[in-house]
């Protein structure tokens, strides 16, 4: 299993919102809460539009994940955006593993080191 998270967290709004509007045709977007919700319970499915006006540089749960041969995912990439307007769950937009060099270099990503990775989505349970 290989799972490489990138920092995003020096992108701003604005570059996120277009990473967002340039590749979103090229994928599919999901929606997770952050905590396990009862079982039939799923996030409302947001507009674009209304993901978009929800994006914002500074939240801390957005994230960059390169996937191979991960035991729930689709291998590929997975850029999370934590929702100003709706702070319980995320939109995961998924892209195809092709597209990482293009996106690391058109943003200037560097790979995190695992204690730079939110302990909320540390693989291993531990808390930075």
């Amino acid at each position: 299993m290989v799972e490489k998270f990138y920092d995003i967290g020096e992108l701003t709004t604005e570059q996120l919102r277009e990473l967002f509007r340039t590749y979103r045709s090229r994928g599919w977007v999901d929606f997770e809460y952050y905590d396990l919700m009862p079982e039939g319970v799923t996030p409302p499915q947001l507009s674009d539009e209304l993901i978009l006006h929800n994006i914002n540089g500074d939240n801390k749960m957005n994230l960059f994940v390169y996937m191979l041969d991960h035991e729930d995912e689709q291998d590929g990439i997975m850029i999370g955006f934590g929702l100003t307007e709706y702070p319980d769950f995320a939109a995961y937009l998924h892209l195809d593993k092709s597209l990482l060099d293009e996106i690391v270099a058109r943003y200037d990503l560097k790979i995190k080191t695992t204690d730079e990775i939110p302990f909320q989505i540390r693989r291993d349970n531990s808390v930075n």
